[in-house]
């Protein structure tokens, strides 16, 4: 009797190991980021793709863009400025594109549910 008393609590220590396990990998491997791809166009005319970017931070975008196209999970939010200060500028949503108006471009993007 002794022994079978003695598995079960090793069992049960083992399956809370195991639970405590995957618990703790679930989470510390679940860092936000939006899947799929973005691009845009700088004014120069070069296209800049980007893939699976992280959720709420703020990503410069190198050359400034004239065009953004959304194919990821999270709305695109983006800015006049570089580090996303201020008030966000237009809204991209999911599969959406965006042209700038005459004159203007993003310098910056944040992806999410709402802008930062």
């Amino acid at each position: 009797m002794r022994s079978l008393r003695g598995r079960r609590g090793l069992g049960n220590a083992v399956l809370a190991g195991a639970s405590a396990l995957a618990l703790l990998t679930a989470t510390a491997g679940s860092t936000q980021a939006a899947s799929g791809i973005y691009t845009y166009v700088t004014p120069s005319g070069q296209t800049v793709r980007g893939q699976d970017p992280p959720s709420d931070t703020c990503l410069a975008l190198t050359g400034g863009a004239v065009k953004f196209a959304n194919d990821t999970t999270d709305t695109a939010f983006l800015y006049a400025s570089g580090s996303c200060g201020g008030q966000w500028g237009e809204l991209v949503g999911v599969g959406a594109t965006w042209d700038a108006p005459t004159g203007a471009q993003a310098m910056g993007v944040r992806f999410g549910s709402a802008p930062g």
